[in-house]
C-alpha cells in the first residue's frame, strides 16, 4: 500500500479488525485475518501493535469514541439540561440502531476476554473504558447546562453505564425498537431528576 504514517497504519488496522470481528467473530479474527483486510504485511501488524490485547483496547476506545463524540458535541451546544441529555442519549441510540454489529462486538469482546487468560485484564480495562466515557459526559452536561447532581459523580456514572449497556444488550437480542425508545426514555427522566439545581439555557 502506499507510504502512510504509523498512526494511519494503527487507524487502518482498528478498523480493518472492525469490520473482521463483526462480520465472523472474535474468535476467527486472527492478526493474518486482519492485515489481510487492511491490505498490509504481517510484519506491519507487529510494528504497530506489541499484542492483540493491544489492537483489542484500540477497538474498544475507537468504538467507544463513535458514540461519545457526538453525544459530547449535542451536549456541548447550547440549550437546557433537558435537551442536552435527551439530546446527547438519542445521538448514543441513533448509533447503536445503525450500527447494530459493531455493539454487539463490544459484547463479544467481553464474552472472549473472560474466557481467555491471556486478556485477563481486558473485560476490566474495557469497562473501565466506559465509565470514562459516562464520567466524561456527566462532568460535561453538569459544566455545560450549569448543574450538580445530587449522587456522587462516580456512583451516577456506573448507574449510567449499566442502564445504556443494559438496555443496548436487551434490544440488540430482543429488536423492539419501540420499546426500547421508551425505556431510554424513561432513564433519561430519572436521570435528569438527579439534578441538584436548575439548568441554564
Amino acid at each position: 500500500m502506499a507510504r502512510v504514517s504509523a498512526d494511519e497504519r494503527r487507524r487502518l488496522l482498528v478498523q480493518a479488525a472492525i469490520r473482521v470481528m463483526a462480520r465472523d467473530g472474535v474468535a476467527q479474527a486472527t492478526t493474518r485475518s486482519i492485515v489481510a483486510e487492511a491490505d498490509m504485511s504481517l510484519g506491519t501488524f507487529h510494528y504497530c501493535f506489541r499484542s492483540k490485547e493491544e489492537l483489542l483496547e484500540q477497538v474498544i476506545t475507537t468504538i467507544t469514541s463513535h458514540t461519545l463524540a457526538p453525544a459530547l458535541e449535542v451536549i456541548e451546544s447550547s440549550g437546557t439540561l433537558e435537551e442536552k441529555l435527551r439530546g446527547g442519549l438519542a445521538s448514543y441510540w441513533q448509533h447503536v440502531l445503525d450500527n447494530p454489529d459493531e455493539h454487539r462486538l463490544t459484547y463479544e469482546l467481553t464474552q472472549y476476554a473472560t474466557r481467555n487468560p491471556a486478556l485477563a485484564e481486558f473485560a476490566r480495562k474495557q469497562y473501565r473504558s466506559y465509565l470514562d466515557a459516562h464520567t466524561e459526559v456527566i462532568e460535561a452536561l453538569g459544566a455545560s447546562a450549569g448543574v450538580t447532581w445530587t449522587v456522587d459523580e462516580a456512583v451516577l456514572a456506573r448507574y449510567v453505564t449499566a442502564i445504556v449497556d443494559g438496555l443496548t444488550l436487551l434490544y440488540l437480542n430482543e429488536g423492539d425498537t419501540e420499546m426500547a425508545g421508551a425505556a431510554i426514555e424513561l432513564a433519561a427522566a430519572q436521570i435528569l431528576s438527579l439534578a441538584g439545581t436548575s439548568p441554564t439555557a
